[in-house]
């Protein structure tokens, strides 16, 4: 998926147990990559796109997923969209799946106080204990390799009931998201939301959609909150945004 995984644990099982249960999780997102990376031309999503198999030859999996896409550009009118023309790619809802898959797993195995870095993008595990763990930090909008990147502000999500928080924006990997609005523009967002799936999926909906896609999320996306940073620099939160900002 062209992006790091990571995995932060606090348990006091032996290491060699969570080693193992990592090492399940981190198949899990393999398997997830050799199915769906677009990076991969042996991949079957590479093979679907190029035109050597056919839908209906595709796997279960794969069809849920182009099922799941489709579904949430329902959801948000639109502006989510794994379809650009011709072109598919369905990454902005793979990656938040098969983190929460891996994540899901370590649950499901007793494992329930950590978080995952998937690529930028936070899971907090369901039992999470309030520690610098349930802390997450905004980018300041300069790319990791920047010597004055950081963080603007920060989230104390410990008994909010929000377990997920994405970011998407151009900071990092530059113009990437197709653009549905270009008249009023988002450098960056940031959701929070009770799952990493939709808060990835409506972080990039934001982007792409702008004050018209803003303005669909206030009325539509149930449990989550979002802040945005315009290209101008200029800010806007949703309500019950403010509320998560840690105090120190």
């Amino acid at each position: 998926m062209g992006t790091v995984f990571l995995f932060q644990i606090q348990d006091h099982r032996p290491e060699l147990e969570l080693d193992h249960h990592c090492d399940v999780a981190t198949e899990i997102l393999n398997d997830a990559d050799n199915v769906f990376s677009l990076y991969k031309p042996e991949s079957e999503i590479s093979r679907l796109v190029r035109g050597d198999m056919q839908w209906q030859e595709s796997s279960g999996v794969q069809q849920s997923i182009r099922s799941q896409v489709e579904r949430w550009r329902e959801i948000t009118e639109g502006h989510f969209d794994a379809l650009d023309g011709p072109n598919y790619d369905p990454s902005g809802l793979v990656k938040g799946w098969a983190a929460a898959n891996a994540a899901h797993y370590l649950e499901a195995n007793g494992i329930t106080n950590f978080t995952l870095n998937a690529g930028g993008d936070i899971y907090l595990s369901s039992e999470l204990e309030r520690s610098a763990l349930s802390r997450v930090g905004l980018s300041n909008l300069k790319p990791i390799r920047a010597s004055d990147a950081g963080v603007n502000m920060i989230l104390e999500l410990s008994g909010t009931g929000y377990h997920a928080v994405a970011t998407s924006g151009v900071a990092e990997r530059g113009e990437h998201i197709w653009r549905s609005d270009s008249t009023v523009r988002f450098q960056q967002v940031s959701v929070v939301a009770k799952d990493l799936v939709s808060a990835d999926i409506w972080a990039t909906a934001l982007v792409s959609g702008g004050m018209p896609a803003w303005e669909h999320f206030l009325g539509n996306a149930e449990g989550a909150v979002a802040m945005g940073v315009f290209e101008d620099g200029s800010m806007i939160a949703s309500p019950g945004f403010s509320p998560l900002l840690a105090s120190f």
